[in-house]
């Protein structure tokens, strides 16, 4: 399969059994398919293709549906053996290299990593280039487009240290020999670098001692990075290297931030904290106006996701129960304890390791669908669940 090969909609809907909820299943080949990492944006601003990853064929590879028609149409043609997110995802795959491509809205392109290079296709035209030669480096976290659609930021890492660190750790993992993972991920040197989007320009913005899984931009000049060394946690640095610091640092019983979006409201995020025991999850909003968060305990939950909502006004979360239970939920009110109020919007299969089983639900441009991803059949399928009626009372 080749860019530009077409496949007809495989949407279908349906109503949540539980709630009554309108029902959107947008996949339903039998391949694993899944948005761009939730942290950035995976739906044009004209709200007409959605742009996704699909492994239908055998090869992982980026995708666009037409979302008023649900035609479907391929983005990318690599062939990387071993493309997967290795950290957080399956590593054993191939094509491009999974969980790592951002969409440019101003640009209208997706750019995405294969083998040594960075390739872009226009998402109208389908015109494929080259962006940039990673030579001995390879791309190892997340990416992120400046909001004006000028800088594209991405991390790398040297390709023989990073590929030699992996077998060792899984040849442990397979022998059931002690493995230390954050020992492991601190050891593991990367660079944050910037890319001018009109010259192909490019530049170092700083060297890390560890392995950074994320980043993208609070703003034109200013990155969000997850995580700090040795730990979870959310810092910043200017893109040109300089005014560094740690964003709402780890405190004495209310744990790290491991989660986080960037809204019109500024950064939602959740911390944990399993010190005694038993987890303890609190929620906030941190205001890039004057760096000051408020956060607050949200009970009854396990393992979770903070939603993004790019207005920062409905607070949805994923939440991964240790009995195996699986949601979407709903916060109303959600930083006042007395008020705040939880509900379950929908019922998800138990998780299997790796990003692509996660929901990681996020609001669309029109702000009538909850998209996220839910396994099916085995497999991974784009979803999305009619919240209207909840984006209009938050607004209210």
């Amino acid at each position: 399969m080749s860019i530009g090969t077409t496949y007809p909609a495989e949407w279908r809907t349906t109503t949540d059994p539980h709630t009554g909820r309108s029902l959107r299943q947008l996949t339903s080949a039998p391949a694993f398919s899944y948005p761009l990492y939730y942290f950035i944006d995976t739906i044009t601003p004209d709200n007409r293709y959605f742009i996704f990853y699909s492994e239908r064929g055998g090869w992982v590879q980026l995708h666009r549906m037409d979302l008023t028609n649900g035609e479907i149409v391929q983005l990318s043609e690599g062939h990387t053996r071993s493309s997967g997110w290795a950290i957080w995802c399956e590593q054993r795959v191939r094509g491009v290299y999974a969980h790592l491509a951002a969409l440019n809205c101003v640009g209208r392109e997706v750019w995405y990593f294969q083998d040594d290079e960075l390739r872009a296709t226009h998402v109208d035209s389908l015109a494929n280039r080259r962006v940039y030669d990673l030579a001995t480096r390879v791309c190892i976290g997340q990416s992120g487009f400046s909001p004006d659609g000028r800088h594209f930021a991405f991390i790398h890492a040297d390709r023989a240290q990073f590929t030699q660190a992996l077998a060792d750790r899984d040849a442990l993992l397979a022998m059931r020999q002690p493995f230390d993972f954050q020992a492991w991920r601190d050891a593991l040197p990367c660079t944050i670098g910037l890319i001018d989007t009109a010259s192909g320009a490019y530049r170092d913005v700083l060297h890390a001692p560890f392995h950074i899984h994320h980043v993208f931009f609070l703003d034109n000049e200013r990155l969000l990075i997850n995580h700090v060394q040795g730990e979870n946690g959310m810092w910043s640095v200017r893109s040109d290297g300089t005014d560094r610091r740690v964003l709402r640092p780890r405190g004495e019983g209310r744990g790290s931030v491991c989660h986080n979006v960037i809204t019109a409201r500024g950064i939602f995020y959740e911390a944990n904290d399993d010190s005694s025991g038993q987890r303890q999850v609190w929620i906030g909003r941190y205001d890039l106006r004057d760096d000051t968060f408020t956060e607050t305990r949200l009970p009854g939950v396990g393992y979770i996701h903070s939603g993004r909502d790019p207005a920062g006004l409905v607070n949805f979360y994923e939440n991964q129960m240790g009995s195996g239970g699986h949601q979407l939920l709903w916060v109303r009110h959600a930083f006042d304890p007395q008020k705040q109020e939880v509900e379950v919007l929908r019922e998800l299969a138990p998780i299997v390791r790796g990003q692509r089983y996660h929901a990681h639900p996020f609001l669309g441009p029109a702000r009538r669908w909850l998209y996220f991803s839910e396994v099916i059949d085995g497999f991974s399928q784009i979803c999305a669940l009619d919240v209207a009626d909840l984006v209009e009372s938050s607004q209210a």
